[in-house]
């Protein structure tokens, strides 16, 4: 821990994670924070490095090994819960959260291969290179509030989730009938239509999120805001 320590600068640690107590502890405290984590085994220092719009949610993940990474899984198994920390690194608005985590993977991929969890190298390849204005923030940041979409939009909405349900043409169409979450792109907005994202699958945006992909699927499917907050779409407006 004391080498994870001297390398990345830590803001808070949340130990004992074995026990409910603690947990819960470090649920509540996290709960509805968007910022870049570390999940440290305490002898070595050996980590895994994530970003999450629900810190207090992604915690959980990890412990209930729902949409976490098999390599850090391995070695909760092998050493044991107690043996690790739930660390955060830095608080950040949700439009600039895969871009801090690139800060943080690069420091962590600068060390030796056994000092990581981690299995890609880049936070999401197709946010890669994103930026925003400082107009785009702003409306950003002040579109949390509002949780309407203009008619065009839901029009929009309606005619792709149309061609999404029937999906025959779709080259991504596979034989079950499903479009899978894998193939399918998502493009997130703000609810003042901002876009603050493209993701390359359903399971690339959860994982941001801090949700499953199935719940990615049910929000774009519904045109509905995911917690007021943000609008799914598999096509861009």
């Amino acid at each position: 821990m004391t080498l994870f320590i001297d390398t990345f600068p830590v803001l808070e640690v949340f130990g004992n994670l074995h026990m409910v107590e603690s947990l819960q502890i470090a649920k509540k405290a996290l709960y509805g924070l968007s910022g870049i984590y570390g999940v440290v085994h305490i002898p070595t220092g050996t980590s895994y490095i994530g970003s999450s719009f629900d810190l207090g949610g992604r915690i959980m993940d990890h412990i209930q090994n729902n949409s976490s990474n098999l390599h850090l899984q391995s070695a909760i198994v092998k050493y044991g819960l107690s043996h690790f920390a739930f660390v955060i690194l830095e608080n950040c608005i949700p439009s600039d959260l895969l871009k801090r985590e690139q800060h943080f993977l690069d420091i962590l991929f600068s060390l030796p291969a056994n000092l990581r969890y981690n299995f890609a190298r880049f936070a999401e390849a197709s946010f890669k290179g994103l930026t925003h204005t400082p107009e785009s923030k702003a409306l950003i940041s002040t579109s949390m509030t509002g949780n309407s979409h203009s008619d065009d939009t839901r029009a929009k909405m309606s005619e792709a989730h149309k061609g999404l349900k029937s999906g025959e043409n779709n080259p991504m169409y596979g034989k079950s009938g499903e479009l899978s979450p894998v193939s399918i792109q998502v493009y997130v907005y703000s609810i003042n239509n901002v876009l603050i994202g493209t993701f390359s699958s359903q399971v690339a945006c959860a994982k941001w999120l801090g949700v499953s992909s199935i719940t990615v699927s049910r929000y774009i499917r519904s045109g509905k805001n995911f917690q007021g907050k943000y609008l799914l779409t598999s096509f861009p407006i």
